[in-house]
């Protein structure tokens, strides 16, 4: 029975292991919607409504892109190291930390102009996250001794969002533009993590000798998403403002499942060509720019606000041909588990400032953001957390011979969130259940980008 038990628990591990291998290196602080633009933004902080006129303009603001001429490609990279911990409040727990590693994301775009259209087309990565917190299932049940108090809000989780997209911008007149780019997505999404599936008053409520652990990895392949935008350059002004409005259809996540009891003393899960369904909601985002162009700076200030439904504060598994087994033979069939996917209306404020400081040649650029975290308090959780916080970033950009070099640093600061949970530990036989262990979330995250943006053939 150990032996059983030990290869049942070396395939949750399997799980997880092609949960994060699906999901690719990429990481950040940023629940479920992590944006950015392109690597051009990072170095201002995320600013680019009006100044990122590549790549980033077919998810910030396609008319940005009316701002050039001619035809050009660009590829870029961002190393991101997103860092996360969580504190539990009971003094005997260790804190628990991320484990995932560094991460990689590319962008790529090539853009045109025609008879005063431009028309670009990209392939990028605009939505990821990764979590992955030390496995329980390393210790035999009855053994955790409170070093996993984080396991019933979540184990690990990765989401990626792989976006497809072509857009055209066109100049109206001498002071207005307006630009539309549309796309398709690839979104994935996996979710580690335990119920508690004993029965209160024979059992002690959060005994881990009764636990289940499921692992869920499931993808949408098209998604669908649009973005609208507007440039208004008055003459003779040395002002710029653009405005944006995004929207995503919802992915409906299928999934395969794999999970594991804790027989011989607690459940078991009987699995017959199980499968999961999740039903993702996304916000429509809504963004304002304003961009000041002087001899030697540049200055740039951005407003975004991403409205969901209320009902995108929870998420729920629709799960097919799994039941759950007690020793005593009670039986029940898992139909439901609550995911640890929430989100919430939210919103984020961004400067961006170039500098100037050799004519013609090399700029500096800077920036700081802050962001309200796009999880509520009550429902932050150590797989789908996002805190929010201050973002301060630092930059270089040079060209030379119709070629343009790209580098920012961007680090994002979390002030530590304490809230009570909402989260339960949500028994499948309903027979006694609690909240959530209470603890204090902290993190971090780093950001690089790199772009070099390339002319393919010089305005005429």
């Amino acid at each position: 029975m150990q032996k059983q038990l030990r290869d049942k628990v070396a395939a949750v591990r399997r799980a997880i292991a092609a949960l994060l291998v699906c999901a690719g290196t990429v990481a950040q602080a940023g629940g479920l919607v992590v944006s950015g633009g392109s690597p051009r933004t990072i170095g201002r902080a995320g600013a680019g409504v009006i100044g990122d006129d590549g790549a980033g303009a077919l998810v910030y603001n396609p008319a940005a892109m009316a701002r050039r001429d001619g035809s050009r490609g660009q590829l870029g990279m961002t190393f991101i190291d997103d860092e996360l911990s969580w504190d539990s409040d009971d003094v005997r727990a260790p804190t628990a930390r991320s484990q995932s590693p560094s991460s990689v994301a590319p962008y790529g775009a090539a853009i045109a102009s025609v008879d005063g259209w431009v028309i670009a087309a990209g392939a990028m990565t605009t939505s990821v996250s990764e979590r992955a917190m030390r496995p329980p299932g390393e210790l035999p049940p009855g053994k955790l001794d409170g070093k996993f108090d984080f396991r019933y809000a979540g184990i690990a989780s990765a989401v990626r969002r792989d976006t497809v997209t072509v857009g055209v911008a066109r100049r109206l007149g001498d002071q207005l533009a307006a630009g539309l780019a549309v796309g398709a997505s690839r979104f994935t999404l996996g979710e580690v993590r335990r119920m508690w599936a004993g029965f209160d008053g024979r059992d002690r409520i959060g005994d881990d000798n009764f636990d289940l652990e499921m692992a869920m990895n499931g993808v949408d392949a098209f998604v669908p998403n649009v973005v609208g935008g507007i440039l208004f350059a008055p003459e003779g002004s040395r002002l710029e403002i653009g405005a944006s409005l995004a929207w995503s259809g919802r992915a409906n996540i299928e999934a395969d499942v794999e999970g594991v009891g804790t027989r011989p003393k607690g459940p078991s899960l009987i699995l017959e060509s199980p499968y999961a369904t999740l039903e993702v909601r996304q916000p429509v985002t809504a963004r304002l720019g304003v961009r000041y162009l002087g001899e030697r700076l540049v200055v740039e200030l951005d407003g975004e606000y991403s409205s969901v439904s209320p009902a995108a504060a929870s998420a729920t598994w629709r799960v097919h041909g799994a039941r759950v087994r007690d020793p005593t033979s009670a039986q029940a069939e898992l139909i439901a588990m609550p995911s640890r996917v929430s989100m919430r209306t939210h919103g984020a404020v961004r400067a961006g400032l170039d500098f100037e400081l050799i004519p013609g040649f090399l700029w500096a650029t800077a920036g700081y953001a802050y962001a309200l975290g796009s999880v509520s308090g009550s429902r932050q959780s150590p797989t789908f957390a996002d805190l929010g916080g201050h973002t301060f970033a630092v930059g270089l950009e040079g060209s030379a011979g119709g070629f343009t070099f790209t580098f920012g640093w961007a680090r994002t600061w979390s002030s530590n969130h304490r809230d009570r949970s909402v989260l339960e530990l949500d028994n499948p036989y309903a027979a006694g259940s609690a909240i959530v262990p209470t603890g204090t979330y902290d993190g971090s995250a780093d950001q690089i980008g790199i772009m070099l943006d390339f002319e393919l053939a010089a305005p005429k």
